[in-house]
């Protein structure tokens, strides 16, 4: 019989993780585990012959991560009374196997592409970046709201924006006092990561996406050695502005699948 658990003891939930790695099962949780460990409340495992499944419990949705030995096929996972949601990081030449998801019944929920940027290759331009204010955090997490789906889009609270905006990472356009634009963005090293961009349905078909990309670049050109974001593939517009920015896909994709 299968049963799901909560995790007792965070440290030996590590070193599992750790043995799992060291048999090279096929898995698609990549983050060390130690970063899980704050949220272990929210955690549940479900091991079977062959495998693991890790259940992360989040507000709207419980994001699965596996571990299964080479050749063992996906089991069957329990219901809830949440959306499931199953993201892999692949490459275009190999992609994830998403048949043997689909016959225990997830379905394709959508699919991102990595691109990238040399710094190298951003010219120096005249533009004047322009931040976005504290006082507009609460404007700017109601269109991220408004403009990025409900699962897997990363979305910060409102304390961690406002920490963003304190440290000159919220980048902001406007027309005279109104907030038309804004683009989050943060760095891993020497690789600065753009988290979100959006703009409001009055500010649209005016350019002001890609001079929001266009002020990331600038400021950022001297500090990171590449830009690097990842952007749905069903959404034309984004890829035509960020591939006249110089950006080029990397060959990553991270396919999302989901069940009800």
């Amino acid at each position: 019989m299968i049963t799901i658990s909560k995790i007792p003891d965070g440290k030996n939930w590590a070193d599992a993780i750790a043995q799992y790695r060291s048999k090279g099962m096929r898995t698609n949780f990549y983050a060390a585990a130690e970063e899980f460990l704050p949220q272990l409340q929210w955690l549940s495992e479900l091991k079977f012959d062959g495998g693991c499944y890790l259940f992360h419990e989040k507000e709207k949705q419980i994001d699965l991560y596996f571990f299964l030995e080479q050749g063992r096929k996906a089991e069957q996972i329990p219901v809830f009374d949440k959306p499931v949601l199953l993201e892999q990081v692949g490459v275009t030449k190999a992609p994830p196997d998403l048949a043997e998801w689909e016959e225990i019944g997830f379905v394709r929920y959508l699919q991102r592409k990595r691109l990238f940027l040399s710094a190298r290759n951003v010219e120096k331009t005249e533009r004047v970046p322009s931040f976005a204010k504290e006082e507009e955090a609460e404007t700017i997490l109601a269109l991220m709201q408004q403009s990025f789906e409900p699962y897997t889009s990363a979305l910060p609270d409102l304390d961690t924006l406002r920490q963003d905006i304190r440290e000159n990472r919220v980048l902001a356009a406007r027309e005279g006092e109104k907030l038309l634009g804004f683009l989050r963005f943060g760095r891993e090293k020497k690789v600065s990561v753009l988290w979100q961009i959006a703009v409001a349905p009055d500010g649209r078909g005016k350019g002001i996406g890609s001079g929001l990309v266009q002020d990331w670049l600038v400021i950022e050109r001297d500090e990171a050695a590449k830009f690097q974001l990842w952007v749905r593939e069903d959404n034309p517009s984004a890829l035509r502005m960020y591939e006249a920015s110089g950006f080029l896909p990397d060959g990553r994709i991270a396919p999302v699948m989901m069940k009800k």
